[in-house]
This record gives structure tokens, C-alpha cells and sequence, in this order.
């Protein structure tokens, strides 16, 4: 039984990427889809008649929208698969993480535009930011992103890390119950050691975890990861990049690593972000 939370301003990309989890569920046969709007605050005194008419008024306007949308996904979800629809005011992470425990959400979905710079900035801060903070798995989608079933997923792993290991596992195994998948498992050579030299108690158990997949083992070597991972995917015609942030303290999961923000900012294919 899964659901799929997906975020929408209405925007293009936001709608693009509300189609692209219509595509999943029907992959993942998941029981719900929940689409959410959070609604622009209005600044003035909050208990006045006019400011309570036109908050009721944005949330008429945003159901509408919502009501219109999920009618469109219709025709692209599993037909078993219920769609929901909410809009709320507040603090996205907050209701976010709200909607997550409330309805046991799997995956949040959310969309990445392509145009302006301005555009990237103000839907790009608010993915980035939800990354930081959200509790589960989150999609984000490219507005270039086909809309195509998941057959294909590249994933840079610690080939000794048996956590990542069992994350991976973990996140294929609902997709590989109804889906023919191919797993391509991507590696930092060690230390200017070769991929095939790696063998050890915990490369041995890291193998084991993922070997109902059949996975291909590649090692990456240049300098820069982000560039030869979206590389290696165009190549590989990819349809999915995992990529795990590992656990930190308090204070370091305040901020992504470098390499999961510029991830998410230039890549062109659907990536996963999957906190260890």
C-alpha cells in the first residue's frame, strides 16, 4: 500500500511533475495519490472580514485547480489508485512533514523548472529546502523529464556501506514486484584501486543485498561526481538517479552536501533523494 504526496504551485512544472506520479503509481499500483497546494499567506490583519473573504476565496481557487488537475491524472494513474486533494496555509516544511505522518506517505513528489533563472530560484529553493527537511524519500522531477515508466536506475553507492545497500534494496523492492528494472550501481574507485579488487566481508554482504536485482557495477573516477553520474545516465539512457545523503548531526543536516544540491539543480533525469 503506497502513497504518493505530490506538492504543486500549478505551475507547468509542477503539473509535469504531478503527471510523472500518475505514471509511478500506476508502476508502483500505489493506493493513493495526494495532491497538495499551500496557500500564498496574505499579509494584513489576519481577523479582519476582508482578509478571512479572500483566504476563503484562494482556497475555493486553489481546489478548483487541484480538483481540475486530478481530474487530468485520471487518465494516467492505476485505475485502483484513489486521488486525493488539499490546500492548506503555513509553513510548507511543516505541513509537509504533517501530510507525510498523517496519511504514511512513501514518496513526496515535486517538480524542477527548466526555464528562467528566476523561475529556478523560486521553485528550486523551495525542492532544495523541502530536501532538507522532509522525512522521506523525495522525487524531484525535471520539467524536461519524459514521461515514461522507471526501467533503469543508476545509483552512486559505498561498495562497503551495507546501510546504503539495504536503503537501495529497500526502495526497489516495490518497484521489482510488478516491473522488469535494471539496477546500474556506480562506485568511487578506493584509493586508485580498481572496482574488482574490492573484495571484503562488507563488499561481500553489500553484493548479496542487491543480487536479486542482477546489478552492473561501474567505478567513477573523475573529480567531478555530478558531471560523470549525468553523463554516465544520458549514456545509459537512465530513467532514474538515486542519490543517498548519508546521516549527519544536527547541524550538518541543515545544509545538503554540494554535490545533492547541484544534483538536483542541472540534472534532466528524475532524481530520488533518499536521506540514510
Amino acid at each position: 500500500m503506497k502513497t504518493l504526496l505530490v506538492l504543486t504551485d500549478f505551475s507547468e512544472a509542477a503539473t509535469h511533475a504531478a503527471k510523472y506520479a500518475a505514471i509511478l503509481a500506476k508502476q508502483l499500483k500505489a493506493a493513493r495519490i495526494l495532491l497538495f497546494n499551500k496557500l500564498q499567506s496574505i499579509t494584513s490583519i489576519p481577523s479582519s472580514p476582508l482578509v478571512v473573504n479572500k483566504s476563503h476565496e484562494a482556497k475555493e481557487e486553489a481546489l478548483t485547480h487541484l480538483k481540475r488537475l486530478a481530474n487530468e491524472l485520471k487518465f494516467l494513474k492505476h485505475t485502483d489508485t484513489e486521488l486525493i486533494y488539499l490546500a492548506k496555509a503555513g509553513n510548507l516544511d511543516d505541513l509537509t512533514n504533517d501530510l507525510v505522518n498523517k496519511h504514511q506517505v512513501d514518496y513526496v513528489v515535486m517538480g524542477l523548472t527548466g526555464k528562467s533563472k528566476l523561475e529556478q530560484t523560486l521553485i528550486g529553493s523551495n525542492t532544495i529546502q523541502i530536501a532538507k527537511t522532509v522525512s522521506r524519500p523525495l522525487l524531484i522531477i525535471p520539467e524536461s523529464a519524459k514521461l515514461l515508466p522507471i526501467t533503469k536506475i543508476a545509483s552512486v553507492m559505498d561498495l562497503v556501506d551495507t546501510k546504503q545497500a539495504q536503503t537501495i534494496s529497500n526502495l526497489l523492492n516495490p518497484l521489482y514486484l510488478y516491473n522488469q528494472l535494471e539496477l546500474y550501481v556506480l562506485s568511487h574507485e578506493g584509493e586508485g584501486l580498481p572496482l574488482q579488487t574490492l573484495h571484503n566481508h562488507n563488499f561481500t554482504a553489500v553484493k548479496d543485498k542487491l543480487n536479486r536485482y542482477n546489478p552492473k557495477y561501474y567505478s567513477i573516477s573523475e573529480i567531478d561526481i555530478v558531471k560523470e553520474v549525468l553523463a554516465f545516465a544520458k549514456s545509459h539512457n537512465i530513467s532514474l538517479i538515486v542519490h543517498i545523503e548519508k546521516k549527519r548531526n544536527f547541524f550538518e543536516s541543515l545544509f545538503l552536501t554540494d554535490i545533492t544540491e547541484r544534483m538536483a539543480y542541472v540534472t534532466h533525469i528524475p532524481l530520488l533523494l533518499v536521506k540514510q
